[in-house]
């Protein structure tokens, strides 16, 4: 049971972060947004480290591990995270979010089954077909109007795809940090993952889009504050649950448990984003939803 309470944990802390994000995408620009977060949850961490007495265990992990938790951290928050926040630039966070996090735990799933050799039951599969089934209504079903704009319709396809490819670097990114944070340390492995993530992603930023983001004057200290707190939920707390959890119940079953945010979003994306979302996208929620509850009930 307590590895399902993290996995909650996680998902709740994505679903308040995935509504700042969406608010935040018409103020700030993207990279921008990312960067901010991930120093914030860097600085968290590495507060954490000595606070705890953890910094003798941090330097004694094993440098292989590390390489392993630095590429899961630098796959899954510069390049995931980046191209999801990208997402709900163009389409609402009522699709983007149930797309990206949906597809995510499928992909995973597999991932899980074939190279992991983690084991899965017959009700696991029938949860992932769920969740197939959801994420198909949402994203073909919940699409746009047929009448609306060629723009409108090229920027949904847009978003559409940012979100799937998001889905694809957390998957690589899961799969990474499942082999590398094996008897580590959850709070060292996000220390480790974090701050780098952070400097990878400063990095391209300084050396590819000079005078064009990071302008911190020009974003007001509310907006800035927002993104500090996306960061504490994203990469503060949710970071650390979701290691917590796939050590106690492996990446497969955590990262389908997760998928179950989207039911979170809809409410928040109603009452504080004004959106709102068709009738067949609250289904395809409630499809993929369904699927983690075979999941959460499998022995």
């Amino acid at each position: 049971m307590s590895g399902i309470l993290f996995s909650l944990i996680t998902a709740m802390s994505w679903a308040g972060s995935a509504v700042i994000n969406k608010f935040l995408t018409t103020r700030i620009d993207v990279l921008s947004i990312n960067t901010l977060r991930l120093w914030v949850g860097a600085a968290i961490l590495i507060a954490i480290i000595p606070l705890t007495g953890r910094i003798e265990i941090l330097f004694n992990t094993p440098v292989e591990q590390v390489l392993l938790i630095c590429a899961a951290g630098l796959v899954s928050f510069s390049i995931g995270d980046t191209a999801y926040i990208k997402s709900l630039s163009f389409i609402d966070v009522s699709r983007g979010f149930p797309i990206a996090q949906c597809s995510f735990p499928v992909f995973t799933m597999f991932v899980a089954i074939f190279f992991l050799k983690e084991p899965f039951s017959a009700v696991n599969i029938l949860g992932g077909f769920l969740v197939v089934g959801g994420v198909y209504t949402v994203v073909v079903l919940g699409g746009r109007i047929p009448a609306a704009s060629a723009a409108l319709k090229k920027a949904d396809v847009r978003g559409v795809v940012l979100a799937f490819m998001a889905a694809a670097s957390w998957t690589t990114g899961a799969t990474l940090l499942k082999l590398g944070v094996t008897g580590i340390d959850p709070l060292v492995a996000a220390a480790v993952r974090i701050p780098v993530s952070a400097v990878g992603l400063t990095i391209f930023v300084l050396s590819r889009q000079k005078g064009t983001v990071l302008q911190f004057k020009r974003y007001g200290l509310y907006n800035i504050a927002l993104a500090g707190g996306g960061g504490v939920l994203s990469y503060g707390v949710a970071a650390v649950a979701l290691v917590i959890a796939m050590q106690l119940i492996g990446a497969g079953k955590t990262v389908l448990i997760t998928a179950i945010a989207p039911v979170l979003i809809l409410p928040l994306s109603i009452l504080i984003l004004k959106e709102r979302p068709k009738p067949v996208t609250i289904l395809g929620v409630f499809t993929g939803v369904l699927g983690l509850v075979f999941i959460s009930l499998s022995p």
